[in-house]
């Protein structure tokens, strides 16, 4: 038996060997895997046992820390609790550096 939690209300559903893989929720009737939920307990067990556990805020993957890193499921990157799609951050650090570098220009050496 398994007992899974339903990514939109959050309802748990136990799974046992006699149904087939594809479930739906009885709360939201949405579609629930159970390959991707043993995938889940799967990486849950390879942690250490006192570390944390953080999820993405988007696609509630388990990611190893909640700061610079980008989801394996879904590609957001993570900056604590603000989340971007693609090369966002990197286009706001490009051009904050960009800024800088002008109004050092504009103040000192002009």
């Amino acid at each position: 038996m398994i007992v899974m939690k339903c990514p939109t209300c959050g309802r748990k559903v136990v799974w046992d060997d006699f149904q087939p893989m594809d479930v739906k929720c009885p709360g939201c009737r949405t579609d629930l895997n159970v390959r991707t939920s043993l995938k889940e307990s799967i990486e849950r067990r390879k942690l250490p046992s006192g570390e944390k556990i953080y999820y993405c805020l988007k696609c509630k993957a388990i990611i190893p820390r909640r700061w610079f890193i980008r989801c394996p499921k879904c590609r957001y990157w993570h900056f604590g609790p603000v989340r971007f799609h693609g090369n966002w951050p990197f286009v706001i650090g490009i051009s904050i550096i960009y800024l800088v570098f002008a109004l050092y220009y504009a103040i000192y050496i002009r």
